[in-house]
Formats: structure tokens, sequence, C-alpha cells
């Protein structure tokens, strides 16, 4: 959804501001690591919350926001200061209450990073997902907006019914489906195929949940999910392959540096060795005079 309709789901989702466009998702750690945003992007002023072009890091979190997590957005911020120059805001979209999450971390007396807590729990999953049964059952149009709720509904669904409210969307996806672009139906079809997998554990449920939802999707569709499935799980590979050939290069070169530390320690010995005999065949070279030990 983020990369098909950023501004309708930002919007949809009442985050401040209104999308402009996506910058980097990449952070530097000051332990050396890097890590990656869930969402990065400039927002321009919605003149109600913001008042001023603004960088935006979102979070999509399913477990509650401890202490590193809230230390990780907190260097996210750092990030998309220095990458844009702008003022920071940090947003966490979670069906757990906020009071669940750790709500703010204090870098100095002054430097508090706050992140805004989206109201994404039970209350409102039902709000959006009554929403959408009333437009169908008015017969009235589906726009893209409603639709895509249908993925918000579904991604942000209380975990213990994640199942059940899965089923129900797939069943009021088939019934709009004739009314979406293609562009949407792909979109959705992604979503809801990836949260049937998340909730669903048995092979045999997750069979029969998707093949209600293949039931009415296009093949193009279909089609293009497939390949571009296959296409990422060969990209993960080969970056799995490529990290573990950094590692075994680092441990090479870790090996190496030991080997060549050890090699300068015997030079070193062996000159101090060598400077040793010298002295001890200067001595002896002496008259009347008896090596000194």
């Amino acid at each position: 959804m983020d990369n098909e309709y950023p501004k309708i789901l930002y919007s949809r989702l009442n985050v401040p501001g209104i999308f402009r466009k996506k910058i980097n998702k990449k952070v530097y750690f000051k332990d050396g690591h890097m890590g990656e945003m869930d969402s990065s992007y400039i927002a321009d002023p919605d003149f109600v919350e913001l008042f001023e072009a603004t960088a935006i890091n979102g979070e999509h979190q399913s477990t509650p926001v401890d202490d590193e997590k809230i230390e990780r957005i907190s260097y996210y911020g750092i990030q998309q200061i220095h990458d844009t120059n702008l003022p920071q805001y940090s947003f966490v979209a979670s069906h757990l209450p906020q009071e669940k999450h750790v709500q703010q971390f204090k870098r100095s007396r002054t430097d508090i990073i706050q992140p805004h807590y989206l109201d994404l729990g039970e209350e409102d999953n039902n709000k959006r997902l009554n929403n959408v049964k009333n437009i169908i059952k008015k017969q009235e149009k589906i726009t893209d907006e409603d639709a895509l709720e249908l993925g918000i509904i579904t991604v942000f669904a209380p975990r213990d019914k994640g199942k059940e409210i899965t089923e129900e969307v797939i069943e009021l996806y088939n019934e709009i489906i004739d009314q979406l672009s293609p562009k949407m139906e792909f979109t959705l079809y992604s979503v809801l195929f990836a949260m049937t997998d998340a909730y669903f554990d048995d092979e045999h449920e997750f069979e029969e949940v998707i093949k209600m939802l293949k039931e009415k999707t296009t093949s193009e569709t279909i089609e293009k999910f497939e390949t571009l499935t296959t296409f990422k799980n060969k990209v993960l590979e080969l970056e799995k392959t490529n990290n573990t050939l950094e590692k075994t290069n680092n441990t090479l070169k870790n090996r190496n540096t030991t080997l060549e530390r050890e090699k300068n320690t015997a030079t070193t010995r062996i000159s101090e060795l060598e400077a040793e005999i010298a002295d001890l065949k200067k001595q002896l070279s002496q008259p009347n005079r008896q090596p000194q030990y």
C-alpha cells in the first residue's frame, strides 16, 4: 500500500500533513550497523497540525515499542534531519493501545523523542470495516480511498481476530473486485495474500483461504504477483548469499590481520635474537672475557 498509494494510505491513517514524496529509508547507527525505516517521506503542511514541510518516519508495530525500538526511532529522526534539513515527525501505527508502548526516549534534558501513536485498535478497525460494508450494502461506488481500507483493516486487525477479519475482508474484496482498477486489485491481492500467510499457520486453512482469494481475482494479477514474488525471493537469496560471502571475507580479513600481527611479532623477536647473537659473538671474540648473560 505504501508503494502504490502512499498519499491515500497516510491520509486514511490520519497522519498529519500531505504526502509529497518518499525519501531515503536507510539509517546508520552509532555502532556502525545499518537499519531501515518502515516508511520515510516528506509531507507538505496541512495547516491543521503541520504548518511547514516536514520529514516523516512511520513504523508499523505488531508488538509493543520497547526501549531498544524507541531508541532506533530516535536515530531515524536524526537521519531524516541530516538528509533533509527539515523538521521531523515520527509516528507508530499499531493495533495495540498507546499505553502498551514506551512513550518517549530521552537523549538529553532538552532532546526528548515522543512518537505519535496512531489509534488503530479494535474500535477503529470495526469502524473501518462497517464503513466499507455500508458502502457495499448501499451499492455506492467504491473509491480508491474506500477500497484501500480493506488492506488497512487486515494489516491492523487485532491479532486474536486476524483469521476471522481476513476471511471477512476477502469476501468483501470479491464483492467489489469488478469496480477495482488493475492497480488497486493487485495492491489488495498482495496485501491479503501476505496477511493470510501471516495469520494462517495451518497449511490446509491457508490453502482454503487463498483459494477463496483467487476465486475472482484476474489471472493477470495472480501471474504478476507470482512473478514478482519469485523475483523477490531470488533477490533475497542473492542478498543472503552476498551477506554470507561478506561475513566470510571479513573473517578472512580478520584472520589475515591476526597472522600479519603474529608475523610482525615474530619478525621483531627474530631481530632481537639476531642482535643478541651478534652481541654474544662480539663478546666471545674479545680475549679474557666471559660472555655476559
